[in-house]
């Protein structure tokens, strides 16, 4: 490899999915932009995996593969560690890049007027048999909490405008190394770095409108999130409430917690306890009591006739329409 430090690395953890993650290696080696480098990290024993990204003969790619499984925040940190270069680009073993991603990303970063520390981009949300969908719809106001965003900027159907997926940052490595991914998380950790990432003082963002990503949404990829454990996510809410506006809050128990429990046929008093700590440690909205009736009343029921991405296209479909005759 040139000792010339490459402008960008790649930084792809991955574990017991070599098809998946061959294919995100190959769109990253193929973008436009060439003096990059792609580091995948092995998150523990996988022969599999090793053997098939041996196969692929370019300097430009390096594994790391570790002895025991640290999870994907770690893996993550362990990266961007290893990474040579001044931006870090993210990506999930389970997406790919458009080709032009590090080129648009790296252009809009030096057009800046002052220094950044991220750019995101719009991505595709592609499943298999269906129509490709633009997301996020809108990106954060300037001054707006990154939780009142990423939670509250929802439809009265319960339709998410969309946050900016992982596998579309491109971080400063020195910022992401002082501001590392929760090790140990096993799920919420591109939510928990956001929330922690724009606390920071000197975060400075950059949104591109064009996607640049796609995110394969397909049933039988089973991505990490598929299936929310819900306790587990409202743990986690409570032990960083201070991580939240008030507003934000709220909706997160109800979208996050309350949402896939009565989805998953919790009982009522498991339901009641959500509900309360909505209200006690939330702040209660008109939109609020809507989304509270659909998860609890409507959508169990939808949700035997519907996949959640089949309800997601139609309520996509519905805003578009919508939007187009404003």
């Amino acid at each position: 490899m040139n000792d010339r430090p490459p402008l960008v690395s790649a930084v792809i953890p991955t574990r017991n999915r070599p098809e998946l993650v061959c294919q995100a290696v190959r769109s990253v080696l193929s973008q436009t932009i060439r003096e990059i480098e792609c580091i995948v990290v092995i998150d523990g024993p996988d022969p599999a995996t090793l053997h098939s990204l041996g196969e692929i003969e370019d300097p430009r790619l390096r594994v790391i593969a570790l002895a025991e499984n640290v999870g994907g925040c770690e893996a993550r940190n362990l990266g961007a560690r290893a990474a040579r270069a001044e931006w870090v680009a993210l990506l999930d073993d389970d997406d790919e890049w458009l080709p032009f991603r590090l080129e648009k990303q790296l252009a809009a970063a030096a057009s800046s007027t002052e220094p950044v520390t991220m750019v995101v981009s719009r991505f595709l949300d592609r499943a298999e048999g269906d129509k490709d969908l633009l997301r996020p719809h809108i990106f954060p106001r300037q001054g707006q909490p990154i939780s009142d965003f990423l939670w509250c900027e929802v439809s009265c159907m319960g339709g998410i405008a969309g946050f900016p997926q992982t596998s579309t940052w491109l971080l400063r490595r020195e910022f992401l190394l002082e501001v590392p991914f929760t090790k140990g998380l096993k799920v919420l950790q591109d939510l928990d770095w956001l929330l922690r990432g724009y606390g920071h003082p000197r975060m400075r963002v950059v949104f591109v409108s064009e996607p640049l990503t796609i995110f394969h949404n397909d049933q039988a990829r089973h991505r990490v999130t598929k299936r929310i454990d819900w306790e587990y996510c409202r743990q986690w809410a409570m032990a960083n409430r201070h991580l939240f506006t008030k507003k934000a809050f709220g909706f997160f128990l109800v979208i996050y917690c309350l949402n896939p429990a009565a989805q998953q046929g919790a009982a009522w008093p498991e339901l009641k306890r959500l509900l309360q700590e909505a209200r006690s440690f939330g702040r209660i909205t008109p939109k609020l009591i809507v989304l509270c009736f659909l998860y609890v009343c409507i959508y169990p029921w939808v949700g035997k006739v519907l996949f959640p991405h089949n309800r997601a296209s139609v309520l996509y479909q519905m805003r578009s329409l919508v939007r187009r005759a404003g």
